[in-house]
């Protein structure tokens, strides 16, 4: 709308706030400007209870002089600090003195949706309608005359606390982890608790590849959201525990949560995060080793028409990622157009995951790609100079994994890299035990299995090895294949998960195992990695096998006695298995802890089995440092 100065229009332009969630305001002196879209936004916010943050576009203009900087990066600056505002929370934002003639061809009446329709792609408004889809907060817009110079008007700014949240929260979409990390904290202990700021922290730590103490943070941020009565922030918390689940290799667990998530997100009218909840049930297909491409597209979709560029971008590299091994796919310049779409939205953590899968289809092509046909002599020399490019790609992602502090990628693109590069491991004979190293940092003992597997070659019988067979779905495992000199061609879904090893599945030669006339005791961890002071649920269960009495008749009433054999607490001290125990272990340090239970007859006082089961437990806030010495590697958590 244009303004006009009388007090009759403010009512009007506050009904198209509360009706679009976004109001541009244009051709009037900058004074008068900014004291109507003030009044508009003080309306609107006290109504709503929601906070106002004030940006000036043309103080970043006069600020654009300095060495090094240009005008698009001063804007830029804007738009990440109005991002960062949006994403912590509902909130009312006000950024005026945008440069006349940027706000041509926008729409003055219909939907926020015409406005994302409408908007000029890579203007300055563009990025900030860009910033504001999907969002629940309130965008006022002032366009100023090119003429007029007035001096910014005075008005209260975030707090340094929220500043420091925002720019985790920028930090993070910007794929620099490690900063994000940092500014995390400093946050105040009162601030740690703030259900944004536990799920940011949670996020880092889940694109690190060291999920251990994510799950924690992410049940205190539910938590939070709930007691907030927050279901936008409470949506995205438990997108993130789906999301954690499915690295975890926990795929029911995570198909729940993602749906839940996606209702939700459907229910608030969040369309990015529907998008997201989308994009990762399409990726749990691709731990059967079948991809799931029409998802990813439609998620894809999704994304663009909220105007979500960073979510488009992903789903873009997973969608290329799913169908780069199709016959005729055009991946080179797929991978190039999602390579762009990464650094219009500088987010470097998915240029170097594009970096990686771009240099591992390079690595493994015959030379052709879906678009040329060459062959004989000519397919030779270009395959070689395929190679020789993957080199590069492989070293520019390994640099972007180092600058994001992203030892996950950093480990599994040095693994390809040596993989490929039979020079590289002849000069670093260490070569295997080095990248183990930063695998067991970060608590993954599957991408450690790879290792092995990698340096040890294929197995006489050809059947995988257990740490792997008893962690990934058979159909995963049998799309790996095998270089005629012996090199391993991992699933790329191998990457996607850390998962753990499967309750009850069989050890080669194990012949402790009960038989169908005996039962057995088995413990289930019912909650994420334990953490130092706070509680973890374990459930013990009596099961009979197939040819014991007690597998036709219900379980006599026997108590199970739980003993902590550390530095922990387990409560409570007694509980019977007919009625589902469950006790809570509170360990006091990080570490390995041992717990016994014992399982008892107390009509007669027998003892009929005793069981000793080893769980280790991380840091509550392990930092984003690299680790200095290899973790153990663990125990299993059943009996």
């Amino acid at each position: 709308m244009s303004f006009v100065g009388h007090t009759r229009d403010l009512a009007a332009a506050r009904r198209e706030l509360e009706t679009r969630r976004l109001l541009v305001v244009s051709g009037a002196p900058d004074a008068d400007r900014s004291t109507f879209l003030d009044a508009v936004a003080r309306e609107v916010a006290d109504e709503a209870g929601l906070p106002v943050y004030r940006f000036r576009v043309a103080d970043a203009g006069e600020r654009s002089g300095e060495a090094g900087r240009t005008p698009g990066e001063a804007t830029d600056t804007v738009v990440e600090a109005c991002r960062g505002v949006l994403v912590v929370r509902p909130c009312v934002v006000v950024v005026d003195g945008i440069p006349a003639g940027t706000a041509d061809g926008i729409p003055t009446a219909g939907t926020a949706d015409g406005v994302f329709a409408g908007a000029v792609h890579g203007s300055l408004l563009a990025d900030l309608i860009s910033a504001f889809a999907g969002s629940a907060s309130f965008l006022l817009v002032g366009s100023t005359d090119a003429r007029e110079d007035a001096a910014p008007p005075s008005a209260p700014t975030p707090d340094d606390h929220t500043v420091l949240l925002e720019r985790a929260v920028t930090a993070h979409r910007r794929g620099r982890l490690g900063e994000a990390e940092q500014h995390l904290s400093a946050l105040p202990s009162d601030r740690c608790a703030d259900g944004w700021a536990l799920l940011t922290r949670a996020a880092v730590h889940c694109d690190r590849g060291d999920p251990r103490a994510a799950g924690p943070l992410l049940r205190r941020a539910v938590e939070a959201h709930q007691v907030a009565g927050d279901r936008r922030g409470e949506a995205w918390a438990v997108f993130l525990y789906g999301r954690m689940c499915r690295l975890r290799g926990r795929a029911e667990d995570a198909r729940r949560l993602l749906h839940t998530a996606r209702e939700t997100f459907r229910a608030v009218g969040e369309t990015p995060g529907e998008a997201w909840a989308g994009g990762e049930l399409a990726r749990l297909a691709t731990r059967s080793g079948v991809p799931d491409p029409d998802a990813l597209a439609e998620a894809r979709r999704l994304h663009e028409r909220a105007g979500d560029l960073r979510g488009a971008a992903w789903a873009h590299l997973w969608w290329t990622v799913a169908r780069a091994d199709d016959p005729g796919f055009p991946w080179q310049e797929e991978f190039a157009n999602v390579q762009g779409r990464f650094h219009e939205v500088s987010d470097r953590l998915g240029t170097a995951w594009t970096l990686h899968h771009h240099a591992l289809t390079l690595a493994r092509t015959d030379g052709t790609d879906g678009v040329d046909g060459t062959g004989g002599t000519d397919r030779t020399a270009r395959t070689d100079e395929r190679r020789r490019e993957a080199d590069r790609l492989f070293e520019g992602a390994l640099a972007l994994f180092e600058e994001a502090d992203c030892p996950h990628g950093r480990a599994w693109t040095t693994l390809e890299y040596a993989l490929r590069s039979p020079a590289h491991r002849f000069l670093n004979g260490e070569w295997a035990a080095e990248i183990r190293h930063v695998f067991h940092g970060i608590g993954d003992e599957a991408g450690a299995a790879w290792v092995d597997l990698a340096e040890g070659g294929p197995s006489p019988d050809g059947e995988p090895p257990y740490e792997l067979a008893c962690r990934y779905p058979a159909a995963l495992l049998d799309t790996l294949g095998w270089t005629e000199a012996g090199e391993p061609l991992i699933p790329r879904a191998a990457r996607d998960t850390q998962p753990e090893p499967r309750p009850g599945f069989p050890r080669p030669g194990d012949r402790d195992r009960p038989d169908d006339s005996r039962a057995h005791v088995r413990l289930t961890l019912l909650d994420d990695v334990p953490v130092p002071d706070m509680p973890a649920r374990i459930a013990l269960q009596v099961v009979p096998g197939a040819g014991h009495p007690w597998s036709t008749a219900p379980l006599p009433p026997l108590t199970a006695r739980a003993t902590s054999l550390g530095h922990a607490e387990i409560d409570p001290a007694h509980g019977v298995p007919a009625d589902g125990a469950e006790f809570r272990f509170t360990p006091h340090r990080p570490g390995s802890h041992r717990l016994r239970f014992t399982v008892e007859d107390p009509a007669t006082g027998t003892v009929l089995q005793q069981v000793e089961a080893e769980i280790g437990v991380v840091p509550s806030d392990p930092g984003p440092h690299r680790p200095t010495a290899p973790a153990p590697r663990p125990s299993a958590r059943r009996a």
